[in-house]
């Protein structure tokens, strides 16, 4: 695979499309975590950077030690469905699930600590920001404050044409995607400010870098707006089914994106030009969770393994 990726870039760099292309900045798969008895639906790395939590259609979340044993440290069982969604707030896990809950966990003793009947329909996604939590499903996001080991119900935020499959917190502002849009929100006001309109049907991901908004389709694509003008600037073709999950790696030099799609493989996008520099071919089913941490990426899929991939 790595010769063929070798090739291809080559080939591009000779046609002029690359620009600088530095051979070190190949992401290679360093190896895989095994252990769920199904699908992998979502990631969270912890924030020193040693543990992440991957969530299953098993029912369970799984611990894994990312920095001296490689291996699981825990299963951590309460759910009674699909876990869609994790997310880290302080020393706590938040857990959403296809069983309509969110459960609260201590990640110092990893034990469960509350359980809140969050929706009426599955958990799809969660985020933290401002001590708050931000709960996606069906129409709805609850917003939530967070009170040592409770949930208080704050606000519903309204006026969404379908599932919100995607949340991101980014500085001051709430990014949801729903069936063709994505809407900003201000989380100060908790008020929408800014609607975009995209095509190919239902937003399954967004990324919001420094200087772009990136969001994941049903339909294959990937659209890239102006963070300051809101203006599409890119739509991002390659995937050849949903892209299920973005995520952003940016250091001083260069920011690259990373894509996880139905189709069993990872991209990876420069976005100083807005060419994919790298197709990762490792999973045997689909590419559904993506997460980073400390230059390495991690991605999830439904051949029930993560996979570990650095420079």
């Amino acid at each position: 695979m790595l010769n063929d990726e070798l090739s291809h870039i080559n080939a591009r760099l000779n046609m002029g499309i690359l620009g600088s292309y530095d051979p070190q900045q190949i992401f290679k798969c360093k190896g895989t975590f095994v252990g769920h008895q199904g699908p992998v639906w979502c990631l969270c790395v912890y924030s020193t950077g040693d543990l992440l939590f991957s969530g299953s259609s098993d029912k369970t979340i799984k611990v894994w030690d990312t920095c001296t044993t490689y291996k699981c440290q825990k299963t951590l069982e309460g759910h009674d469905g699909i876990v869609l969604a994790l997310c880290i707030q302080g020393n706590k896990l938040y857990s959403g699930s296809a069983d309509c809950t969110i459960i609260v966990w201590d990640i110092q003793t990893l034990q469960k600590v509350n359980t809140i009947r969050a929706h009426d329909n599955p958990v799809c996604t969660l985020v933290s920001s401002h001590n708050m939590l931000f709960s996606g499903s069906l129409k709805a996001i609850k917003v939530w404050d967070i009170v040592g080991t409770e949930l208080k119900l704050k606000k519903e935020l309204t006026g969404l044409n379908h599932w919100v499959r995607a949340l991101v917190a980014s500085q001051n502002h709430l990014y949801s995607g729903s069936y063709q849009t994505i809407k900003i929100w201000d989380i100060r006001s908790l008020e929408c400010v800014h609607v975009l309109q995209t095509s190919g049907g239902s937003v399954y991901s967004i990324a919001v870098t420094n200087h772009h908004i990136v969001c994941g389709t049903y339909e294959n694509l990937i659209h890239v707006w102006d963070i300051e003008s809101k203006e599409q600037v890119r739509t991002l073709t390659g995937h050849v089914g949903t892209v299920y999950a973005l995520a952003v790696i940016s250091t001083p030099d260069q920011t690259k994106v990373f894509s996880a799609s139905y189709d069993r493989s990872l991209r990876v996008w420069s976005m100083d030009n807005m060419i994919c520099t790298q197709t990762l071919l490792r999973h045997q089913g689909s590419v559904t969770a993506l997460a980073v941490s400390r230059g390495r990426l991690f991605s999830g899929a439904v051949d029930s393994t993560v996979k570990v991939w650095t420079c």
